[in-house]
């Protein structure tokens, strides 16, 4: 089965539509911070609008295990990607999707989702503390790249034994730090081999924020000014590298995830075949 991460926005979009009803074969992956940007206002209707279109796909929609408990996971096959995966919370999904087309609407319903749109609100408020702390670091990181590297690291290709070995200190420090935020256990465990690091969410996140951060240096944007949206975007691009792509209407986030994508096959990580869908009456496949 081909897998794409879904974002909130995509939700709504018809491309969904027509990609879930090409083939049985094609399924959506929902993280736990789309379905907390989708609840974080208006919880009960936006949610309505949101899963009009999964609805009818129910039994080609699953939704992940939140970021904190997959993070010890190092996925270097299609068959690792199993673990992260939350089947109770899918079943959950389905559920709710009927609830919410139901009419008249159920009862209690309206107050089940006030609370998730409590809870959203407190977790996008903690993402913009995590995202005051990290900023800093990933700025200086990005800034220590020249316009010829950034180049390198944009196309994917012809890039220098120079670029490649700083991209890879930068990477080591940066899920090193992540690592000591996020995971004692593994902290706790000493040094890891550089493959297996390649297949942990951390080094994945790290990368994307990386690539993210060069984007931002490159414009030229002011300190502080960075959404939070951006940072939840990059874990949805950094989850989509063990899976067959993202489908987002965001073309900035689209090309981070294609670059952390080739970067990671340069260095012989697993990453999920690309999907690659065509033109209406033609046929959609992976790469």
């Amino acid at each position: 089965m081909l897998f794409l991460i879904a974002d909130s926005n995509a939700l709504r979009h018809d491309g969904l539509r027509q990609y879930l009803e090409a083939s049985r074969n094609h399924a959506v992956a929902l993280s736990d911070l789309t379905m907390i940007e989708m609840r974080k206002n208006n919880a009960l209707s936006t949610s309505r609008s949101s899963l009009k279109i999964i609805t009818a796909h129910l039994d080609q929609t699953f939704l992940l295990k939140p970021t904190h408990l997959i993070l010890e996971q190092r996925i270097s096959s299609e068959a690792d990607t199993a673990l992260l995966f939350d089947y109770a919370a899918s079943a959950d999904l389905d559920r709710l999707c009927r609830a919410l087309q139901r009419v008249p609407m159920p009862d209690g319903l309206a107050a089940h989702m006030g609370g998730m749109e409590v809870r959203a609100r407190e977790q996008i408020r903690l993402l913009h503390q995590q995202v005051a702390e990290l900023e800093p670091g990933m700025i200086e990181a990005a800034s220590d790249f020249t316009q010829e590297e950034l180049r390198q690291i944009r196309t994917g290709s012809n890039i220098a034994d120079g670029t490649r070995d700083k991209l890879f200190v930068l990477l080591k420090e940066t899920t090193a730090e992540f690592i000591r935020r996020n995971q004692p256990n593994l902290r706790r465990a000493g040094n890891i081999r550089l493959r297996e690091a390649m297949g942990l969410f951390a080094f994945r996140y790290s990368l994307c924020m990386l690539l993210y951060y060069m984007r931002w240096v490159k414009g030229r944007r002011q300190r502080g000014v960075s959404r939070v949206n951006d940072v939840v975007d990059m874990q949805k691009a950094a989850m989509a590298t063990f899976f067959n792509g993202l489908l987002s209407g965001d073309g900035a986030m689209q090309e981070i995830a294609g670059f952390a994508r080739t970067i990671l096959r340069s260095w012989g990580a697993y990453v999920g075949d690309d999907f690659i869908a065509v033109p209406a009456s033609g046929q959609a496949h992976p790469e």
